[in-house]
């Protein structure tokens, strides 16, 4: 098979810095409700706004469908069609496992952590739960920034962060948040915590998009990106030829969090 043509990466134009980067923060809101036989999930942020609902028979999924009122590319409505490969996988199966078994780099990142979380959601004895991550702008010079994460509003897991490692707590001092994190988080953090922690990871992740003015690259091919290909479905062979970033898709929610899941 012939390799997958990319142009010349100019990723972000270099005059593309957020003029309003360093006075607000990133935000995220989870919400997963259980109903007969199946999980909605919601999910919203700066540059994301999904909904799935997750059929089950009380021990594996028979289901899902979903709904992407707000997306970053073109494109990335077609990954609920991946998303099906998660169908017939058992409820209680270890996370690691269902990444062996469904890659999650042909599903939309997002939709993916999403549908896992709404499997796990199915075992816990609270029928709604809601997780909410703050990531505050850093503000450079090798100072740390807040990033925590809440579940029903009760704090989880709060780091220090600078760029992509950890400052404090001081027992996780240096370790990474990006590449290299499930390796040492899993054996770090149990239970809920460990599902938070995820969910935090996440949440820092995307949270860097607001160093960019995103308004500047609508239209741009998602062929520029070169470091992005093979990461997720719009970047993926055969989706990311015809993969465009679209306008007018983020929000910032730094003063009103209470706007998120409302998906206006």
């Amino acid at each position: 098979m012939p390799a997958m043509p990319v142009r010349k990466s100019r990723d972000f134009p270099q005059d593309n810095a957020n003029p309003n980067y360093g006075e607000g923060c990133y935000r995220r809101r989870i919400g997963l409700k259980a109903g007969p036989g199946h999980v909605v999930g919601e999910l919203e942020d700066d540059c994301h706004g999904f909904r799935l609902r997750l059929e089950h028979d009380g021990a594996k999924v028979t289901g899902i469908t979903g709904e992407t009122p707000r997306i970053p590319m073109n494109t990335c409505s077609g990954a609920l069609r991946p998303l099906r490969e998660l169908i017939g996988l058992p409820l209680n199966m270890p996370a690691p496992e269902i990444v062996g078994s469904v890659d999650p780099r042909s599903n939309c990142t997002h939709l993916y952590d999403l549908a896992l979380l709404a499997m796990a959601h199915v075992g816990w004895d609270k029928p709604s739960r809601i997780y909410d991550v703050v990531v505050d702008d850093q503000p450079g010079g090798g100072r740390p920034a807040r990033a925590e994460v809440f579940l029903d509003g009760e704090s989880m897991v709060r780091w220090e962060v600078c760029w992509t490692s950890i400052v404090t707590p001081a027992e996780l001092r240096g370790k990474p948040i990006m590449q290299g994190f499930s390796a040492w988080a899993n054996q770090h953090f149990h239970g809920l915590e460990k599902e938070a922690a995820f969910v935090l990871s996440k949440g820092i992740f995307v949270g860097m998009s607001r160093r960019y003015d995103m308004s500047k690259i609508g239209g741009m091919p998602a062929l520029y990106q070169a470091s992005m290909m093979g990461v997720c479905y719009s970047y993926s062979e055969g989706v990311v030829e015809r993969a465009v970033r679209l306008s007018g898709s983020v929000r910032d929610f730094s003063r009103h969090p209470e706007q998120l899941l409302k998906f206006t």
